[in-house]
């Protein structure tokens, strides 16, 4: 789920060649694993169970051509800085900070959506919610990070790891009550179907079935650190989309083949509304006692997550000329608190409306970042044709394309869901853009 490397960090405590690449698989899992806890049941409603299954499909194939480029970028350039560091040296420092500030702005969203995901567990399990748990939430995680507390790739894979166990049980325990005719919503017609709004319903599902995956390629900037990374990162890459791929398609079939469509596709807690939906199960009090506390684990560690790398990716621009010194300010614990402060604002924002809105503008910013990224690798393939290329992308410029039109399908479909926010969010990039070249208008473009 998470949309930044939770490895971003990892140069700081790994050493070189300390990651083999199973690792670096299960991180790529850990970081995408927590998806399946809330938010893709919201595409249930719009294109029902074919067309989160259709859209599920379209997204594995994005990941695996995205995946395929990742590996030749950080192949080439260990080194490079991650995914605004691949498109400064090919596009310019302009497209560079568009890169950075989706990814910054759409990570702070991110935490935004995490409490509210984890404030619908607490209110579905313990029976209160509201404001003061979101709060206390933010509170906490914000606490933590401003004493210096920071990520570590222990801690993802924890996390990661716990939900995944989390997954399983709940899988195993509402198997005995799939039934295929659950999996069929009423059409305009009141006519049960898998596509109960034809195609068009199940090219809205996009963003949420992407929601399932996300975060799987952020692994690769652990590149630096990976044992014989050439071909370890593509295979790694590769597993990590495979395991989510499962994972993912089995919490879609047995999770909405157990409870149904329509109900699923309304709920902000959807394990544990599985759960709780067959009340005379043996077993159920148990079940609902493990699915909310490990839900709350994986929300939470993703939380945390996330606003670390949010905070110091606005760190980091600061750094770098990107946005005014201040957001550069640490405290006493070498914490940069001003832009935690500004993680904060956001989240809170975020945290005040509806979860299945705010994850579209997420999932959109998410995908101006792969949009550039890809452009970046077709633009180095054909500027830089003599830079040593350890690995190289099956299937080159093609699979480059295929990607670049799926994460533009991408946005389309989130445009088309959140027209209103998303004009907002589109000004407030261009204005931040144009703000940027006016105070830099003759930066050096990066070779």
């Amino acid at each position: 789920m998470t949309a930044t490397s939770t490895a971003a960090a990892a140069p700081a405590t790994l050493k070189a060649g300390a990651l083999h690449w199973l690792q670096v698989a299960t991180l790529g899992i850990a970081i995408a694993i927590s998806g399946n806890v809330s938010g893709w049941n919201y595409g249930l409603a719009i294109g029902g169970w074919g067309g989160m299954l259709l859209a599920m499909l379209a997204m594995a194939v994005l990941f695996l051509c995205l995946t395929q480029t990742l590996a030749e970028l950080a192949a080439a350039l260990p080194d490079g800085g991650g995914f605004d560091g691949y498109v400064r040296r090919a596009l310019g420092p302009v497209p560079a900070y568009l890169t950075g500030m989706s990814v910054a702005i759409a990570l702070a969203v991110g935490a935004g959506l995490a409490i509210s995901f984890s404030e619908a567990y607490v209110s579905a399990w313990l029976g209160f919610g509201g404001w003061p748990v979101k709060l206390a939430f933010l509170a906490v995680v914000m606490g933590l990070q401003l004493r210096g507390a920071h990520e570590a790739v222990g801690l993802t894979v924890a996390v990661g790891v716990t939900a995944l166990v989390i997954l399983v049980a709940f899988c195993l325990f509402m198997v005995p009550e799939f039934q295929s005719s659950r999996l069929f919503s009423a059409g305009p017609d009141g006519t049960p179907s898998l596509l109960p709004h034809g195609f068009t319903g199940a090219a809205g599902c996009i963003p949420f079935a992407l929601f399932l995956l996300l975060g799987v390629e952020q692994a690769a900037h652990a590149a630096a650190e990976m044992r014989d990374m050439a071909q370890s990162m593509p295979k790694a890459l590769a597993t990590a989309i495979g395991v989510a791929f499962v994972v993912g398609l089995c919490v879609l079939l047995i999770a909405t083949g157990g409870v149904g469509a329509e109900r699923l596709g309304a709920v902000d807690d959807p394990l544990l509304a599985a759960v709780t939906a067959h009340p005379g199960r043996a077993g159920v009090a148990f079940m609902t006692r493990l699915v909310g506390a490990g839900a709350l684990v994986a929300l939470l560690g993703t939380f945390f997550s996330i606003a670390y790398a949010s905070s110091r990716q606005f760190y980091h621009l600061a750094h770098g000329g990107y946005l005014p010194r201040g957001f550069g300010h640490v405290n006493r614990r070498q914490a940069p608190d001003v832009a935690v402060g500004l993680v904060a604002a956001i989240a809170l924002g975020t945290a005040a409306f509806a979860p299945n809105n705010a994850m579209v503008v997420f999932i959109f910013l998410i995908s101006v970042s792969h949009a550039l990224l890809l452009v970046a690798f077709l633009r180095l393939r054909r500027r830089e044709p003599d830079l040593v290329r350890p690995y190289r992308a099956i299937g080159g410029y093609w699979i480059a394309a295929i990607a670049l039109l799926l994460s533009l399908a991408v946005m389309v479909s989130c445009y088309q869901l959140e027209v209103r926010a998303l004009r907002l969010a589109l000004v407030a990039l261009v204005a931040l853009t144009a703000h940027f070249v006016w105070l830099h208008p003759a930066r050096p473009r990066r070779p």
